[in-house]
Order: structure tokens, then C-alpha cells, then sequence
């Protein structure tokens, strides 16, 4: 480690123990109900293949220190909330991927008197993207930039007691600083319309439709050579009806279920289309008191993945591109202070790719697992360790990739 990121990572661990003091000799200052909450975390990990190459894998060291806070508080029948933190990153031996990142969520709950009420949210992100995501991305060692925004709102009205009509509607924008990713941006509007029936208090059954659009303002490049680079644009509008059901089961168990049929068809620059049903499968299961496992199957395009929207895998960038996944997550309380978190995650993409009159096997297959271990020593102090594993088998040889990671981390919270 060179001697300026040893005296970096010193003072931010430095600040971060004042910072636990200052928690520390306030916490008791706090009322039990207040609605703001601030803390901070230090981490520090070994990551085994940074850019998750297919060979000569590049592992480092990188220590984490984060600064948190939000807010979540009632408002006569409105509710207010809003969560966000700074990370900053440094690594020991690769510098050039030190990055200062930050996460901001927020949102409102509101009803009127009436049948009316409806939340509205808005978030925005940015942190060191995520290497090898797409086959058709260049392998590139540099520092590359991920910044996500997102708009969400939902209105429902009550038509009668246990009919409710819901509107939505949503954005989303993804940007990456290299220009080698730039195929990967997007601008999305969502719209949806759906009626719910709740028959019973533990069985809510909806019907509606969906629409998305998603352009790509630089999807592919006229000419590498040219100076600027000149981008094609594309873009794809995406038709669906969904049929979904929350049940709750018992009190040790409920089920969610989504089942489409939808079309989606490229509209600006080619003709790739994609027809067929789509779904997810959600169950989460509470067998006893101290276990807690969450189990979903999921069938979805791109860019819809439940999967890839989750954050484990980032299996698919494609609006083409067809993921059967499952992932499965479990946790376990040894005790009222420590407890136990695994979680696996796969995902298989089956393609044929004719070529002349012969066919050859298209497939992406991402595994994911983890495992950690965290120990609350107060109600504001918490201590863990986690290790992982990723990799990917392709059809398509630089794709493929498997890379280790493992950690600890400390964090304190002020309520």
C-alpha cells in the first residue's frame, strides 16, 4: 500500500471513530420515537478479480468508509421519507479506481379524506460499475462510473370496499463516464393501469397493463475511427398484461405471483422482437422463529429481470435476451445478538444463434453465493464478516469469468 492511501485510509478511520464517539455520547439524548437516524460504517474486503476478466484476474484490497442518515416521519395522514449515504472508496493497489459514491432515496406516502392516495419516490446513485456485463462491451482496465436515477409514482382510488384502481407511472436513466459503455445506457418511461380485487385481508388478486419504452442514445458506433465518435440511437417499446396475486398463506408464509404475457419489438434501429409469457414466483417462509428464508423464480427480458433489478446478478443488458433465474436467501438467529445470512443466486441464458445452416449453443450461466455472519453489539453497533463467490460460463469465451470476495465491516447507528 502506498504511503498517501495508508495515511487516507488512517484518517477516514480516524474521523470515523470521532464520528462513533459523538454517536456514542448523544445516543441517550435521542427520544425512543425520534424519526431521524444517522450513523457510519468502515468495511474493508479482499476482491479476488476486480474486472471480472477471464484471465489474469486482478485482485485488491479496498476499505469503505460510509457516512448515513435519513429521516421517516409521519405527517398527519402523509408520511415523509428519505435515506442517503456517502461511501468512499480506496483501494491499495489500484488507485485509479478510487471513487467517492453516494446513494439518495426518498419519497411520500399521501391520502386524502377520501378514496384517494398514492406514493411518490425518486432515487439516484453512483458507484464504480460493474465489469464484463455485456458481451458486446469491450474488456477495459480503466475507471468507469455508474449513475442510476430513477422516478416512480403510483395512484390508487378506492372504488368500493375491496376494489381499488391503480395508475402508475415511472423513469429511469442509466449513464456510464467510459464511451466503451455507452450501448448501455438508456432513458425508460413506464406506464401501468390495473384493477385490484381483495377478496380477504390475506388475498389481494390484480389485473392490468403495462407499457415501456426505452431509448438508447448511443447503441452503436457509425464509425470507431471517427473523431468525435458518431453514435446510432436505438429503441424498443414493450406491451404487456400482468395477472399477479399476494397471498398470505399463513403467518409463517406468503406467496407472490406474477404471470405476463407480453410483447416487445425494436422500433428504432432493427427488427429484434420478442413475444411470449413472462413471470416471477416470490415466496417467503418463516418456519420457525429464528429462521427467515425468501425463495423466487423468475422468467423475464433484460432489462425486466426481477433478478437484475435486485442487484445479485446483473445477468442481462439485453432487451432480447430471454433469463430463467432463482435465487434464494436465508437468514438465521443463533442468538438475540448474532445471526446467520447465505444466499444463492442462478441464472441461465439459453439462446440459438444461427449461422448459415448450422445452429450453435448460445448460453450465459451466472452463479452467486454468500454467506456472512453479523453480530449486534448494542442497538446501534453492529460488527460482521461476509464472503462470496461469482462466476459466469459462456458460450462466448471473454464473457466467462469467477472472482472471490470476502470482508469485514463495522457500523454504528444513532436512533
Amino acid at each position: 500500500m502506498s504511503a498517501s492511501n495508508t495515511k487516507r485510509i488512517q484518517r477516514l478511520s480516524a474521523a470515523l471513530g470521532l464520528l462513533g464517539a459523538a454517536c456514542l455520547g448523544s445516543s441517550t439524548a435521542w427520544a425512543e420515537q425520534s424519526p431521524y437516524y444517522y450513523g457510519a460504517s468502515l468495511s474493508l474486503n479482499h476482491v479476488s478479480n476486480i474486472y471480472r476478466a477471464s484471465s489474469n484476474a486482478n485482485s485488491d484490497e479496498v476499505a469503505t468508509v460510509s457516512l448515513l442518515g435519513g429521516i421517516d416521519q409521519h405527517l398527519g395522514r402523509q408520511r415523509l421519507f428519505v435515506d442517503a449515504s456517502v461511501q468512499a472508496n480506496r483501494y491499495r493497489k489500484s488507485s485509479t479506481l478510487n471513487n467517492l459514491g453516494y446513494n439518495l432515496k426518498g419519497g411520500l406516502d399521501w391520502s386524502t379524506i377520501e378514496r384517494l392516495s398514492g406514493t411518490i419516490s425518486a432515487s439516484t446513485s453512483q458507484a464504480l460499475a460493474n465489469y464484463n456485463v455485456d458481451r458486446n462491451v469491450p474488456q477495459v482496465f480503466a475507471k468507469n462510473i455508474e449513475t442510476n436515477n430513477r422516478l416512480d409514482s403510483v395512484v390508487r382510488l378506492g372504488l368500493v370496499t375491496k376494489l381499488t384502481l391503480e395508475g402508475g407511472f415511472g423513469l429511469a436513466q442509466r449513464r456510464f463516464t467510459l464511451d466503451e459503455f455507452a450501448r448501455l445506457e438508456f432513458d425508460q418511461k413506464r406506464y401501468s393501469l390495473g384493477l385490484f380485487y381483495k377478496p380477504s385481508i390475506d388475498l389481494r388478486i390484480g389485473l392490468g397493463v403495462r407499457r415501456t419504452n426505452t431509448d438508447y442514445p448511443r447503441y452503436s458506433v457509425v464509425d470507431p475511427k471517427a473523431t468525435p465518435l458518431v453514435y446510432l440511437p436505438a429503441a424498443y417499446e414493450r406491451d404487456e398484461i400482468d395477472l399477479t396475486a399476494d397471498w398470505v398463506v399463513s403467518g409463517k408464509s406468503s406467496l407472490y405471483a406474477r404471470l405476463s404475457s407480453g410483447k416487445s419489438k425494436r422500433t428504432v434501429g432493427g427488427d429484434n422482437t420478442f413475444s411470449g409469457l413472462t413471470g416471477q414466483l416470490t415466496w417467503n417462509w418463516r418456519p420457525t422463529a429464528r429462521w427467515n428464508i425468501s425463495t423466487s423464480v423468475s422468467r423475464d427480458t433484460g432489462l425486466e429481470s426481477s433478478l437484475f433489478q435486485s442487484g445479485p446478478i446483473t445477468s442481462s443488458y439485453d432487451q432480447d435476451r430471454l433469463t430463467n433465474a432463482v435465487q434464494i436467501n436465508a437468514s438465521y438467529e443463533l442468538s438475540s445478538k448474532v445471526s446467520l445470512t447465505g444466499g444463492m443466486s442462478f441464472s441461465n441464458t439459453d439462446r440459438s444463434q444461427s449461422v448459415g445452416e448450422n445452429s450453435a449453443a448460445d448460453f450465459d450461466k451466472d452463479r452467486s453465493y454468500n454467506l456472512g455472519i453479523s453480530w449486534a453489539y448494542s442497538r446501534g453497533i453492529t460488527l460482521g464478516c461476509q464472503l462470496g463467490r461469482q462466476s459466469r460460463d459462456s458460450s462466448f469465451p471473454g464473457y466467462a469469468y469467477s472472482g472471490n470476495n470476502y470482508g469485514c465491516y463495522g457500523q454504528i447507528m444513532v436512533k
